[in-house]
């Protein structure tokens, strides 16, 4: 070999030992993380992912990671969503889609939330994964899409094997009844739940609906099967509200979340200002927070097993609302409301 090759050769296996040596790897993504260099974990992170083959096992922990940590919604939905069906193994897919769905429940991105149940079903429609596809359609309706909700509201009705999907479903087919003004077929079919099967969750559902509603009868029914069942306590609990909520918390469809510091009953809202997976990432942000003079909390929420926690300001007033929101988006802070 003549030397010039030799010198080529030699210089050739300098670099790729250079580059073996200072390549960055999953597991030093791991140790950023640790130290809570968050972004500097994340930037390993999103060259890994685009290096690393969709068959090879650690492609999964580096997306389950990436959304674990990162605090831009529209960055994972750009970088991500794709990359998660590239995965050849439908269980990781569906872990994955499933904690997309939560990220998307809790940023307030619940259409993103609803695509993303749809998927899950779709992936694997075995009658545990049903009430995703019941999820959907609720969500569908939240968002102003009754053909698609009552589309899949009757989908689930015809192929859900447990009574308290299945009554969910007609429950809901119901409700969109209601609202499009055919409330009588509606009040009979739910009288007839109640003379023949129904669940607690759909007992709570009538009994708040009648009583939204002004139906006395249907009411009075529910009201004395309650009494009969639990106590008063419970449906003083189910009064208090006076009007027609969200179709999303009247079906119960997102979880009950647990605050840290505790909750003050006189709050009419909160600002949401941040999601993260990591506390240390929220509390970074709760000093961002901080240093616009307003108070803040970080909420704790459980999902499929996973933590997130959110960076809330309280408010008590609607002029508040409007006054917050205009000094966190001059100090670049984006937000959203969540009504109490």
């Amino acid at each position: 070999m003549k030397l010039k090759q030799w010198i080529n050769f030699y210089l050739l296996l300098f670099i790729l030992i250079q580059s073996a040596l200072y390549a960055q790897t999953y597991s030093d993504s791991l140790a950023l993380e640790r130290r809570g260099e968050t972004q500097k974990a994340l930037e390993i992170l999103y060259k890994l992912v685009e290096t690393t083959r969709p068959e090879n096992e650690q492609y999964f922990l580096i997306i389950d990671k990436i959304i674990s940590l990162e605090t831009d919604i529209f960055k994972i939905l750009n970088t991500v969503e794709n990359k998660i069906l590239r995965i050849p193994n439908t269980t990781q897919r569906i872990q994955l889609l499933k904690k997309m769905a939560t990220l998307m429940e809790l940023s307030g991105n619940i259409e993103n939330a609803g695509t993303y149940y749809e998927m899950i079903y779709e992936l694997n429609n075995s009658d545990d994964n049903i009430i995703y596809l019941l999820k959907a359609a609720v969500i569908h309706l939240e968002t102003g899409n009754i053909e698609k909700a009552r589309s899949l509201a009757k989908l689930v009705e015809s192929r859900a094997k447990k009574m308290i999907d299945t009554q969910k479903a007609i429950l809901l087919t119901i409700y969109i009844d209601i609202l499009e003004g055919n409330k009588d077929a509606g009040f009979r079919r739910m009288s007839q739940i109640l003379d023949d099967k129904y669940t607690e969750e759909t007992l709570f559902i009538i009994y708040k609906i009648s009583h939204w509603y002004d139906i006395k009868n249907l009411n009075e029914k529910a009201k004395n099967i309650l009494r009969r069942t639990h106590n008063q306590k419970i449906i003083n609990e189910l009064d208090i509200y006076q009007k027609p909520l969200s179709p999303a918390f009247l079906f119960t469809v997102f979880e009950t979340e647990k605050t840290i510091s505790a909750v003050n009953q006189k709050i009419y809202a909160y600002i949401q200002t941040g999601l993260y997976g990591s506390l240390n990432n929220a509390q970074n942000m709760q000093e961002r927070v901080k240093k616009t003079g307003l108070p803040s909390e970080i909420m704790e929420t459980t999902r499929s097993g996973e933590k997130y926690y959110k960076v809330v300001i309280p408010v008590e007033t609607e002029q508040q609302i409007e006054h917050y929101n205009l000094i966190l988006k001059d100090s670049g802070i984006e937000s959203f409301i969540i009504f109490n």
